[in-house]
């Protein structure tokens, strides 16, 4: 059996905005809306602003992966010309 903050993290990540109020979050777990902002606190990758729960987003910046990128090929036009002098 999934626990219900599971069965929540992946409902409200499978709706087009990543986001679900309390109201509807209880509707479908079947449990009182007070219940709702206690698997809210359990679940790592939920948060709630207001009366609506949303998905929190991943924190990798693409300007990060850019600059390694971008690092990793200038590295290899580099060092060939480094170690052969």
């Amino acid at each position: 059996m999934i626990p219900l903050q599971v069965e929540l993290q992946r409902a409200v990540k499978s709706t087009k905005d990543e986001a679900m109020t309390i109201e509807q979050a209880a509707e479908l777990l079947k449990v009182h809306p007070d219940y709702i902002s206690t698997l809210v606190a359990r679940a790592d990758d939920l948060k709630m602003i207001g009366d609506t729960i949303i998905a929190k987003r991943d924190k990798t910046n693409i300007w990060l992966v850019a600059i390694a990128v971008a690092a990793f090929i200038s590295a290899l036009e580099v060092l060939p010309q480094w170690i052969g002098g």
